[in-house]
């Protein structure tokens, strides 16, 4: 078996084993990125604690309001019970009255708006919950499918490597050392078959005397373009 044909088998080979570990590491990084959830956990934290804050403005707003009325209700007991004589004290307790009246209305119409803002945040926290529940679940699934595949393409790199390691030993050492030099300058393509008669990777057409050396000659033929190494297959 000619050299060349186990250069061309030896790049089939790093090309597919470079591609596998490319798709592992970017599954490694998927697997770890939970910034989904972890944005869908910090919005179910604001819209809690919006709601929060909202329920202990409304409970003291209707505390105020409890208040209020308590307090007007002993007004008006006051002013009808015949005790107060007086009619500048009488005067001064129905005006009183009537002010208390007027803040119990301000503080109802608080009231309503902070009830309509408390009922819109418990929609906005339970809208969140439900995506955080969901951006879960997804994760799930997406990770399942991914350690399925990555277990795959495990068990792919470690047949490939047994390959790879087999071909090695029907290419010298002084041979290999040039397929490496070559991968790291001609970016990571050293060898390449021929499409047409002209070179798989530049498109340099080769004559028929280039082409005769391919086939005749069991040394190596480089592309007179690219410098590659070329392998009719």
């Amino acid at each position: 078996m000619s050299e060349a044909l186990n250069l061309f088998r030896l790049q089939k080979l790093d090309t597919r084993i470079e591609k596998n570990q490319s798709r592992l590491q970017e599954i490694e990084k998927l697997l770890s990125d939970d910034r989904r959830v972890k944005r869908a956990e910090k919005l179910v934290h604001q819209t809690n604690e919006s709601a929060k804050q909202l329920r202990i403005k409304l409970h003291m707003i209707e505390d105020k309001v409890e208040a209020q009325r308590i307090k007007r209700k002993t007004d008006q007991a006051s002013l009808f019970s015949g005790k107060i004589k007086n009619p500048k004290a009488l005067q001064d307790l129905q005006m009183e009255s009537e002010a208390i009246k007027r803040y119990i209305s301000k503080l109802e119409d608080e009231q309503l708006e902070v009830m309509i803002e408390y009922e819109e945040a418990e929609k906005a926290k339970n809208q969140a919950e439900k995506d955080l529940k969901q951006a879960k679940g997804t994760a799930v699934e997406e990770n399942a499918a991914l350690a399925g595949e990555k277990n795959k393409l495990e068990d792919e790199l470690k047949t490939m490597l047994r390959e790879k390691e087999a071909v090695f030993q029907a290419i010298s050492p002084q041979t290999l050392k040039l397929y490496n030099q070559l991968r790291k300058t001609k970016r990571g393509v050293a060898v390449t078959s021929l499409s047409e008669g002209s070179c798989g990777i530049c498109g340099q057409a080769l004559t028929p005397a280039d082409m005769q050396l391919i086939r005749a000659s069991n040394n190596l033929v480089f592309c007179p373009s690219c410098g590659r190494i070329l392998f009719e297959g």
